[in-house]
């Protein structure tokens, strides 16, 4: 569950051009519910927004559900929404 997020975060911090590191988180929240269900989610000034939400799944794993998003320079969208269970990581995205 934490390697997704983190590989999430890493992979948005990566496309991000070198002036948005004065970027502010505007809101956040995360919710562990101790019972293996969760969510997440924050956006920050520079466009990028995260959200996630977790359950536990039937062989142990966490079954995650989620999106992010950011602006590219030239303007486009780009909007990565995933699932991660028992069946890996499946990804879609689309620019626009």
């Amino acid at each position: 569950m934490k390697l997704v997020f983190f590989a999430c975060l890493l992979a948005v911090t990566v496309a991000l051009p070198k002036a948005d590191k004065d970027a502010t988180i505007l809101n956040s929240e995360n919710v562990n519910e101790g019972d293996g269900h969760f969510r997440y989610s924050f956006d920050t000034s520079n466009g990028i927004s995260v959200d996630a939400t977790g359950t536990p799944g039937e062989k142990g794993q966490s079954n995650i559900a989620g999106s992010y998003s950011y602006t590219l320079d030239d303007g486009k969208t780009v909007v990565v929404s995933y699932v991660a269970d028992q069946g890996g990581y499946q990804p879609q995205i689309s620019v626009s």
